[in-house]
């Protein structure tokens, strides 16, 4: 007893959870919670003016949104006319390579001819031949002693000179050649590089205001996360409060929200309940749960979290309210609590179904065997491994219409 007061008075008291269908507990607050007018009209009015923020962030969050979208496609034309750029860019330096390849082939071209050149000058003024040999073979047809001997001295006249025009034509047209295939290098490579850096000025400058855009968006979705995240929180406690008023206001609230607080759950659902180690009934970390949908102070492992976040979201489809949570995962000091309240009813500590995590306890008129409620988990649940204990049904030994259990 000295132990268990002690847990009491330390503040041990975390978070309920459902009964075990060995000795089947009784949920801590199973009925509806009992708020005084004032409490009331005070979470009514904290859900309206989520509900007026919420409204007002998710215009501005469109607005960005558009704005975004708008940036996207225009990065989208950049970078289109960007990839055009550098493949002009590359085709354009392929062509300034080759330009500068035949440069080099000319270069080579015209070397043979000046060599060629300079042999005739050799032959002429060293060794007799060039000019001098051709006066001495024209000199040699002149005087030819027959008419044939004349007609091949003079083809071979012809030819010489022949050779030695065709030489000079071919140094100028290689020199020409030259020229042109130099400027159509540089042309080519200075055309490459403006286009280069034109089209990447042009997406920095994009890019930039893209990121600014990004961090103002963020910013904003942020703000929101946050008001959804408190949202949820206000909307476990005006489902718990079964007012007509609180009910009007969380759907209000319902609408206003348009499902982005399930899709913050979701959103960060991969984070949470990745700690799958077997832990003793009871003790379970942080780490090894997932938080509920419109229940974010209630959690359970991560494929149980998933299942009744599924049925919770499918019932507020249908019914306009997600599943009204009291308990689910219970401490092991949470489950001292509940024995001490009712010592007839629940499990012993470290037994208990929702110290593993497998049950929870439901109000929102689940709690009412003759309730809608009650007969739509009757009908949907299973769809989502979800089920009532034999023990706990209305013909069972110990009725808990509230508790449900999820079959592992």
């Amino acid at each position: 007893m000295a132990v268990v007061l002690s847990l009491m008075a330390s503040g041990l008291v975390l978070s309920a959870a459902p009964a075990n269908a060995g000795v089947k507990p009784r949920p801590s607050v199973v009925d509806a919670e009992v708020l005084t007018p004032y409490q009331l009209t005070n979470q009514v009015k904290a859900a309206e003016a989520l509900r007026a923020d919420l409204m007002k962030s998710s215009a501005q969050v469109a607005v960005a949104n558009t704005r975004l979208e708008r940036l996207a496609a225009q990065a989208t034309t950049l970078l289109a006319n960007l990839s055009a750029a550098r493949t002009a860019q590359v085709a354009a330096e392929n062509d300034a390579a080759a330009q500068e390849a035949h440069l080099v082939e000319l270069g080579l071209e015209v070397e043979a001819a000046l060599n060629a050149l300079g042999q005739l000058a050799s032959d002429s003024y060293i060794r007799g031949g060039g000019p001098l040999g051709d006066i001495v073979e024209i000199f040699e047809a002149l005087t030819a002693p027959s008419a044939d001997k004349n007609t091949d001295s003079m083809a071979t006249v012809q030819y010489l000179i022949d050779g030695r025009a065709r030489l000079f034509e071919r140094l100028e047209d290689l020199r020409a050649d030259q020229v042109v295939t130099s400027a159509r290098a540089e042309a080519a490579s200075r055309q490459a590089a403006v286009a280069a850096k034109s089209a990447a000025e042009a997406k920095a400058k994009l890019d930039t205001v893209i990121i600014l855009q990004r961090a103002a968006l963020d910013a904003l979705q942020n703000a929101q996360s946050d008001q959804v995240g408190r949202a949820a929180g206000l909307r476990g406690a005006l489902l718990r409060s079964e007012s007509k008023i609180a009910r009007e206001a969380d759907r209000r609230l319902a609408q206003a929200l348009q499902g982005q607080d399930f899709k913050l759950l979701m959103d960060s659902s991969p984070n949470c309940g990745q700690d799958t180690a077997n832990y003793p009934n009871g003790r379970f970390p942080a780490s090894a749960l997932c938080p509920l949908y419109a229940a974010p102070d209630e959690g359970l492992p991560r494929d149980n979290a998933m299942a009744f976040n599924a049925m919770s979201r499918a019932y507020e489809q249908q019914a306009g309210s997600p599943l009204c949570v009291t308990d689910a995962y219970r401490t092991y000091a949470e489950q001292i609590v509940v024995k001490l309240a009712t010592p007839e009813l629940a499990a012993i500590p470290g037994t208990s179904q929702h110290g593993v995590g497998l049950a929870v306890d439901l109000c929102g008129g689940v709690q009412s065997f003759a309730s809608a409620a009650h007969l739509w988990m009757e009908r949907n649940a299973p769809l989502y491994g979800w089920f009532q204990p034999a023990w706990a049904d209305s013909s069972g030994p110990l009725p808990e219409p509230w508790h449900w259990e999820f079959a592992s």
